[in-house]
């Protein structure tokens, strides 16, 4: 049975990946060396979701796109300190970037 998913974001440093996942209410959880100063870490959203980050090219090279179905596009957008918009695909959304150019894009289904 799959539990969870947790993508895994390639980061030049961790903070890339605090500075923007914190913007919408991600906070680091853990962080650990695995060798050569290359840091991995874990970043946990009070709703329970996860996202982990990681300094090695051995975890995959960027940039990435990760995308979130919320149920509160506007309240995230807000906190953000941006805007969300209806697109034609039926989703309303907006995205982060972060300083490596990876992604983070949160959407939620316009009812209608």
């Amino acid at each position: 049975m799959i539990q969870e998913v947790v993508p895994v974001v390639p980061v030049s440093k961790i903070s890339v990946a605090a500075e923007t996942l914190g913007r919408v209410g991600f906070a680091l959880a853990w962080q650990h060396n695995p060798g050569q100063d290359l840091m991995y870490a874990e970043f946990q959203h009070p709703d329970g979701i996860a996202v982990h980050a990681s300094e090695s090219r051995g975890d995959g090279i960027g940039p990435v796109v990760v995308y979130f179905r919320v149920s509160n596009v506007d309240e995230l957008a807000a906190q953000a300190g941006t805007t969300a918009e209806d697109q034609s695909w039926h989703m309303r959304e907006f995205w982060l970037r972060d300083a490596d150019g990876n992604s983070y894009r949160f959407g939620q289904p316009i009812e209608g």
